[in-house]
Order: C-alpha cells, then structure tokens, then sequence
C-alpha cells in the first residue's frame, strides 16, 4: 500500500462524521465498531455521489474495518455499489440544460458550462489550472483522462464560457484549481445546481456525464460535424462520438420507422 493511498484513506476516514451528519445521521465514532451496517447504509442511500466516488470511498472504509477485524468488512451484500438510474447515453434538452445553468451558482455555474456548454469531463474540470484558461485566444489548455495523466488537447472556450471564466481567474494566482474541489465535492455541487433549477423536483437525473453527452448532442444537433467534435471531446474516432451522443441508437429508430413505413406499403397487418 503506497503513500498516496494511505494519504486518501485516512482523509476519507477523517469526513465519515461529517458525511454522516449531512444525511441525517449523526454519530458518535469514538471505535471502530461504532461503524454500524446501518451507517453504512445511509451514507451510500443518503451522498449524491457517482459510483466511482463511492468505490472510492468505501474501498477505504472497508480496508479500515479489516484492520479493525469487524465482521462488517467481510460481509459483502452490504459494500454493493448504489447503482441508481441507468445512465448509459442518457442526456438533457436545451432548455433543461438553459434552466440548470440558470439555477447555478459560483462554482457550480462554473462545473456547468465547462462540462454542458464545451464537453469536458470531470477529472478535466478538476484538473484545471488559472494558467489553462488563455482568455486571449479564448481557449483552455486541457490535461485529459488517465491515472497517470492522459493526453494535453487545446480547444477553443464557447463565447458565454469564455466570459464566464474571465473574471473568475481573475488576480488568481497561475497555478491555483479552477475549481477547488473534490470529485465528491464536485457532485455535490452539480446536484445542489439539479435541485435549485427545478430538475431535481421534476424526477431529471443529472450527472457529469449526462452534461458531457448533452453538449455534443446539441453541438451535432446545431450542425457540427462528428470530426469537430471528435476533437473537442478528446475522443479517439468519429464513431466513438457518434456513439456517445447516441447517434447510433437514433439511427436505429429511424430505420424501424422506415421499415414500418414499408410494411405498411407492402399491406401487412399491425
């Protein structure tokens, strides 16, 4: 176990209290066997957290209780990973995503348009320096996926982010986070955008990725073609994107329209 990871377990040990506090439950965890099954459960029904937020943190937690030799930690149907609502290709409207960036505020705002408005993700959001926005091109330099780093793209910022970004940099020292925050810390933010614009209210779920894949639904749909956004998205083919955004299963549906079309030319019965 290396010295990064022991350094994110214990900071991970150190906000259970307050992680528990804010879904209703609070408790006193003087020892480990303070940790309940119970405590567990409300932390994983209660956190608006990806899945990958909650491996995370639960992967710490569990390695925690095994070194304390609580049965807990070896009793597996309690550590599932919350699955949630499918959100394989799953995407916003235009006016949903107009209303979510109205209801957003601070670095919410900011989580919004970088990921809605120029289809970053995450992990590049959060990797964002003051010295990757280049207000002067209207440009952002961006470091892309990979636990070692991934590649450096450079794409140009769309007008309203651009603005946007300008005074919030601004007198900002060159290397300080765009947005200060953790991956966690991220999702809370987005969500507290989804209840504050009415989404939440609506039954609308929305993640990270969900507003990644609605920007290149809409850039397609306003005439840009697959290789543009091959290269804003940082993806390695046109056919990746084209999946993303869910062109594939579009087409799909318009060939079973045609072909019901035909059967019904051809007097075949429904």
């Amino acid at each position: 176990m290396g010295d990064a990871w022991l350094s994110r377990m214990r900071w991970e040990l150190r906000r259970v209290p307050a992680l528990l506090r804010r879904v209703g439950r609070p408790t006193r965890l003087r020892l480990p066997a303070d940790f309940t099954e119970d405590c567990l459960h409300a932390l994983r029904d209660g956190l608006p957290w990806e899945t990958p937020t909650f491996a995370i943190h639960f992967q710490a937690l569990r390695q925690f209780l095994r070194w304390a030799a609580l049965p807990l930690a070896d009793h597996s149907p309690h550590w599932r990973l919350p699955k949630g609502a499918p959100v394989h290709r799953r995407w916003l409207t235009k006016d949903q995503l107009v209303d979510l960036f109205r209801g957003a505020r601070g670095v919410e705002r900011v989580i919004v348009a970088l990921e809605g408005f120029n289809g970053l993700r995450r992990v590049e959001v959060l990797r964002l320096r003051v010295k990757d926005i280049l207000p002067g091109e209207g440009s952002v330099r961006i470091l892309g996926k990979g636990r070692a780093g991934g590649k450096w793209r450079t794409i140009p910022l769309e007008s309203r982010v651009s603005a946007m970004l300008r005074p919030w940099v601004l007198g900002r020292h060159d290397d300080e986070r765009v947005v200060p925050l953790s991956r966690s810390g991220a999702d809370a933010a987005l969500q507290r955008a989804a209840r504050r614009s009415g989404l939440s209210r609506a039954g609308i779920k929305v993640s990270h990725h969900d507003l990644r894949r609605t920007f290149g639904r809409l850039a397609n749909a306003s005439g840009m073609n697959l290789v543009s956004l091959q290269s804003l998205y940082g993806h390695t083919s046109p056919a990746l994107s084209a999946h993303y955004i869910g062109l594939d299963f579009d087409e799909l549906k318009a060939a079973l329209v045609r072909l019901d079309r035909y059967l019904g030319r051809v007097g075949v019965d429904r």
